[in-house]
């Protein structure tokens, strides 16, 4: 369970990420690049809270699945890169769904450095896509005049 300091870390975390999703969504892959040292900086004051030093943080297992992350973000967001709203819609919901993920995996690694393990590409854009549509799933009614989460009927 996350703490109330890191639950602040990682939404600070995933406001930025969306930003920079968003803005730098015009030239494709550049935002992976601006997105690490970000997830690497939450990684470092995540750690923090679990009072381990930076050398003791579990940056193996924390950098690959980061990196697989960023793949996997990327992956998901070429099919609609060519398409300027879309694309910076798309990009600013995967980096901040990428984020939270981020944040609650680096949480459990660093709680637990001696079993953090590596989670990769496939599973990480199935998390991806998974959680995407379920935010999808509880947008808005456009019928309706409340402003509540509805899912669609099926």
């Amino acid at each position: 369970m996350m703490t109330d300091l890191v639950k602040a870390i990682v939404r600070r975390t995933t406001v930025a990420s969306a930003v920079v999703g968003a803005v730098l969504s015009p030239i494709p892959l550049v935002d992976e690049l601006v997105l690490l040292p970000v997830y690497l900086r939450m990684a470092a004051k995540i750690g923090g809270t679990h009072d381990l030093k930076l050398r003791d943080v579990p940056w193996r297992p924390i950098g690959w699945t980061t990196v697989n992350g960023l793949l996997a973000r990327a992956g998901a967001n070429v099919a609609v890169s060519y398409l300027p709203g879309v694309a910076a819609a798309a990009n600013a919901a995967t980096a901040a769904v990428l984020t939270s993920y981020l944040g609650d995996y680096i949480d459990g690694a660093c709680r637990d450095p001696a079993n953090a393990s590596v989670v990769g590409v496939k599973a990480l854009l199935a998390t991806l896509r998974e959680k995407i549509s379920a935010r999808r799933n509880l947008q808005p009614s456009p019928r309706s005049d409340l402003s509540v989460a509805t899912k669609p009927r099926s």
